[in-house]
């Protein structure tokens, strides 16, 4: 919950803390990129302001929505009607998420347009602003992790202060680098086969995803040592590879493999997971945990949007 000294301002009567104003000014870069690219990708200037009319709604509801369905103690404690204090704070990628793809099927129907066209007119923007909401994590207390030991590193942007006043890792600036970069970088693709631009976004900020929410400290959905971001992101990636795969062309032992791979990826993560919290093995330094997190989801990632390419390139033919 924020408190009153975060308040920069009231507009018509209602709080505009920092944090809103990072969103804000994400949602119209995002909005501008959008109908940049929709000059080569076709899609109409009317279907993008539909998307976005849509989406603006659609992702804030279901990302408070989920929010607060994964931290069911609160509304026990505060009633249903928590759910729509958006001025507490608290939402949910997840929800964001869900949000933006409902806004996409339903501007698809209203517009007559191709699903995959608006996604790709649409994702680097939307990774943009997803960017620039990171970095306004730094207004609030979210967006840390573990505190900071060596002297030297407390700077930033690699370590803020928390609440307490100790140097903490700014997780939130590794995020915000992570979509800024997928953002620009497919802003800049020209016109791929259909859905390769949107789901090569999707596919690196979910593969980041689950390293990066492994290192956040701060108050993420977490059930026992599974942090359900992780989890999201994770069943996010698993479904961008079967659908990949089943439209990739590749043989069938090259299908299994990837399958296998995949599998094993998830594995060593969640077992990872069960390390870095010394919940089974304690003499193994959590450094290791997530030095190998990181090159499983990166090997997890690039045969993802490997599969994702030879799928888009092969639709095309």
């Amino acid at each position: 919950m924020y408190e009153e000294s975060d308040i920069l301002f009231h507009l018509f009567g209602l709080p505009v803390y920092p944090y809103a104003l990072f969103l804000a000014l994400g949602a119209l870069i995002a909005l501008f990129m959008a109908l940049f690219r929709a000059r080569k990708t076709g899609v109409s200037a009317s279907a993008v302001l539909t998307f976005a009319m849509l989406s603006l709604p659609l992702s804030v509801i279901f990302a408070r929505l989920i929010f607060c369905v994964c931290r069911p103690g609160e509304i026990v404690d505060a009633g249903m009607g928590i759910i729509w204090r958006i001025d507490y704070g608290g939402f949910s990628l997840m929800g964001a998420f869900i949000g933006l793809l409902l806004a996409a099927i339903l501007t698809k129907a209203l517009e007559h347009i191709s699903f995959l066209d608006l996604c790709d007119t649409v994702m680097p923007g939307l990774l943009v602003m997803l960017a620039v909401a990171r970095l306004g994590e730094g207004a609030t207390t979210n967006g840390i992790g573990v505190d900071v030991q060596i002297e030297a590193l407390r700077f930033f942007p690699i370590a803020r202060l928390d609440a307490y006043e100790d140097y903490c890792y700014a997780i939130h600036m590794g995020e915000a680098l992570t979509a800024l970069c997928a953002g620009v970088y497919t802003q800049t693709m020209s016109r791929r086969a259909r859905g390769l631009v949107s789901g090569l976004g999707l596919v690196v900020v979910a593969a980041a995803q689950i390293l990066w929410e492994a290192l956040r400290r701060d108050e993420v959905l977490i059930f026992s040592f599974v942090r359900i971001t992780q989890v999201f992101a994770a069943v996010v990636l698993l479904v961008a590879l079967i659908l990949s795969l089943r439209r990739s062309g590749w043989q069938k032992k090259r299908i299994v493999l990837a399958s296998i791979c995949m599998f094993l990826g998830i594995v060593i993560v969640g077992m990872n997971e069960f390390f870095a919290e010394s919940k089974l093995i304690s003499f193994i330094p959590a450094w290791l945990c997530y030095s190998i997190d990181a090159v499983t989801v990166s090997l997890m990632g690039l045969m993802t949007a490997r599969a994702l390419r030879d799928a888009c390139e092969g639709a095309q033919k």
